[in-house]
């Protein structure tokens, strides 16, 4: 885990921890990811309602509205869950916040589909999966399990949506896409700094900031589920080695380049509708 690092970092303004600000840790840090999770959830809600409106085919409409359901429920029982279950809130974490407003600020319906639909469903996939695997709440992990499947439908669904367009697109525009891609992974990689918690612990965020940044993105368990999510999808849009390969360029200075043959979503999606179902 990657606090963990951060601890043994040298220098690390948390090496001196006990169990009093761990467990307060542990609790601003879980009230944080749900928060976020809701947040991300919102800006999906509004980004889908959005390609309802823009994208050019009735198909791609009607499934679409589909998800618009899904995400409005996604909203409601996180909004619920944290009003409920939790005893403190945070706001959206700017940068996400700063990607979402990107997103659907965009007169690009495409671009709106390449940063909801694989970018940031992708990121909700893998915190999701994430706090599954580590969570022991029983509500909790139920929710996942039904949130998730509709996750990786709708990666899946964007995956289909872009293969065909974006082989129609010129090397300029292809370009573009590429570093949107790019500018959205670096910015979700941020995310995980969890910036709002160092500062409400009073913990130095510059300090804890500059140490995550050092860390190596394969030790990270975070960033590899994140990333193991993202890199396939760009590869199968043909977006990692079109032109002259500048996103396979990118992401290999990010050090994420390893995932770019990790299990697709389409294929995750079958056992995860099913583990949903069970």
């Amino acid at each position: 885990m990657y606090v963990a690092m951060l601890m043994e970092a040298q220098g690390s303004p948390i090496s001196n921890w006990g169990t009093k600000e761990w467990t307060e840790y542990s609790t601003e840090s879980f009230a944080w990811r749900i928060s976020q999770f809701m947040h991300g959830e919102q800006g999906a809600l509004l980004a889908t309602a959005k390609i309802v409106e823009t994208v050019p085919w009735i198909d791609a409409k009607y499934y679409a509205a589909t998800q618009v359901v899904d995400e409005a429920r996604h909203v409601e029982v996180f909004a619920r869950y944290l009003q409920e279950k939790i005893p403190s809130e945070y706001p959206i974490n700017h940068h996400l916040q700063d990607l979402l407003d990107d997103i659907i600020s965009d007169s690009r319906w495409d671009i709106t589909y390449l940063g909801m639909q694989i970018m940031v469903e992708g990121l909700a996939l893998a915190a999701f999966g994430s706090m599954h695997r580590l969570t022991e709440e029983p509500l909790l992990k139920t929710l996942l399990r039904y949130i998730m499947s509709d996750e990786a439908r709708h990666v899946a669904f964007g995956v289909v949506s872009l293969q065909e367009y974006y082989q129609e697109l010129t090397t300029s525009e292809i370009l573009e896409r590429q570093e949107f891609a790019h500018d959205a992974a670096e910015r979700m990689q941020g995310r995980f700094l969890q910036q709002e918690v160092w500062d409400r612990l009073g913990v130095d965020v510059r300090e804890m900031s500059k140490i995550f940044l050092q860390q190596d993105p394969s030790e990270n368990i975070f960033q590899q589920m994140l990333f193991s999510k993202i890199v396939p999808n760009c590869k199968k849009l043909g977006l990692l080695d079109a032109g002259d390969g500048y996103l396979r360029k990118a992401f290999a200075g990010m050090g994420v380049i390893q995932y770019e043959d990790f299990v697709s979503t389409d294929e995750e999606y079958g056992s995860l509708d099913e583990v949903a179902k069970d």
